[in-house]
């Protein structure tokens, strides 16, 4: 992913996503937004689609052993990007959560606003399950629920 490809995705994102973020973060996604998740400290990737970044998304580590996914598009994703998105996601998923990864994660998170059908949809399918729901964890009070992957079993 590039900053470019970041600064087109932010600047044209589905409402969802900006509400999403709004929600998690505290306020309105912009330039910095797209700075931020071009300097994300994991993994990141863009989908293409007609030639243009349409989506981008990453794990953001905040420390050596787990990471919190995101992800944010423009709206008309076709359904052949979107299938590219999840495969790609997948692939980094898989990826992250093997213990044999010098990068090994034993636990991703992905934060979803209560009630956006699609992002729930789209996590479940990647294998996550809902851990709970945060009640009124965002900045204006919305839930948001906590979704969760984990990697091999940790021996104590």
């Amino acid at each position: 992913m590039t900053l470019a490809d970041a600064l087109v995705v932010v600047a044209d994102m589905r409402p969802e996503d900006e509400a999403c973020i709004r929600a998690v973060v505290g306020e309105a996604p912009g330039e910095w937004f797209a700075a931020e998740r071009w300097r994300t400290n994991g993994p990141a990737w863009t989908v293409v689609q007609d030639g243009e970044p349409w989506a981008i998304g990453g794990i953001s580590m905040p420390n050596r052993w787990s990471g919190v996914m995101w992800l944010v598009c423009r709206p008309g994703m076709t359904s052949d990007s979107w299938r590219k998105c999840i495969r790609k996601t997948r692939t980094v998923l898989d990826n992250a959560l093997s213990p044999g990864n010098a990068f090994y994660m034993h636990r991703v998170e992905a934060l979803v606003l209560d009630g956006w059908i699609g992002a729930r949809l789209f996590v479940e399918r990647l294998g996550f399950v809902c851990e709970g729901t945060r009640r009124q964890a965002g900045a204006a009070g919305e839930n948001i629920q906590t979704w969760v992957r984990l990697g091999a079993e940790i021996k104590r």
